[in-house]
């Protein structure tokens, strides 16, 4: 069967979103090493109690600290503008971490959640990312906490309500 002028125009746009989302993965990565210290995973897996595959996180961030242990970062970074559904998305997935964590079946479970886009945020995900204090980062030039998780919540751990 031959690819139609559409199905490559679709299979072209589907190559390069996924590359602008891999670019700014790699960019935030390297933002959370050189800014805070972090050690990054990209696309790390996580097991869920509730789901059978693994959920993909973008970038699985860790520091060790002797005042507060270790600290256990999920980012989700998305080349487009966030919705509410985003939000909800990644709050569930970390609640089935959590729950596989404290049933012994991960190792790790997120503490903190960020969520960064080079797109911006939707009033509504802002809105439902401050009630379950999640960090939102807008990524234009530079990197900017939006939102009312702020940039000192972050340099003091402050956890995510999830």
């Amino acid at each position: 069967m031959k690819k139609t002028s559409k199905t490559r125009k679709k299979t072209k746009r589907g190559k390069k979103a996924y590359e602008k989302g891999a670019d700014l993965e790699k960019r935030v990565a390297s933002w959370l090493k050189r800014q805070f210290g972090y050690k990054c995973k990209k696309r790390d897996l996580a097991r869920g109690k509730i789901v059978k595959r693994p959920y993909e996180v973008d970038i699985h961030a860790l520091k060790e600290s002797f005042w507060f242990g270790q600290t256990d970062l999920w980012v989700e970074s998305k080349a487009y503008r966030l919705k509410r559904t985003h939000v909800t998305k990644l709050v569930e997935s970390a609640r089935d971490v959590r729950d596989a964590h404290e049933a012994e079946i991960e190792e790790w479970h997120p503490s903190m959640l960020m969520l960064v886009s080079n797109k911006g945020f939707d009033i509504d995900a802002l809105g439902m990312a401050n009630k379950y204090r999640i960090y939102c980062v807008k990524a234009g030039r530079s990197f900017e906490f939006i939102g009312d998780m702020n940039r000192e919540d972050f340099d003091n751990k402050e956890e995510s309500g999830y």
